[in-house]
């Protein structure tokens, strides 16, 4: 969902400010993705374990999964750099970095609703 917001305001602001617009949403979709994959692999990897009596394999899965996740977003940024010669590099860290408060945000509206 933040993936998709991301890429609708990049859209937007390709398409009101620059007669780029198909590059900079392309750009900003890459940069999301590459945030988004390693996020979505860390959350399957991380909590595995929920039950009670398993805090080691907890810590053990949390160091996995963040291990594995900085891995990926490394080889994100590479195989973007590698085979994106045509994507606004600039967009891409800029949309990968407005991923993080859309992620926080979401995940406080995910939380508020998981509460009730």
């Amino acid at each position: 969902m933040s993936l998709c917001i991301v890429v609708l305001l990049a859209s937007a602001y390709g398409a009101l400010f620059t007669s780029s617009a198909w590059l900079i949403a392309q750009s900003a979709f890459w940069g999301g993705l590459v945030f988004s994959l390693p996020t979505l692999y860390f959350t399957l990897y991380a909590f595995r374990y929920s039950k009670a009596g398993q805090a080691a394999l907890m810590t053990q899965s949390f160091y996995r999964g963040q291990a594995g996740k900085f891995s990926l977003v490394a080889m994100g940024f590479a195989l973007v750099f590698a085979f994106g010669t045509t994507l606004a590099i600039p967009i891409v860290f800029v949309s990968f970095c407005l991923m993080i408060p859309a992620h926080i945000v979401a995940a406080t509206f995910i939380g508020k609703n998981d509460s009730r």
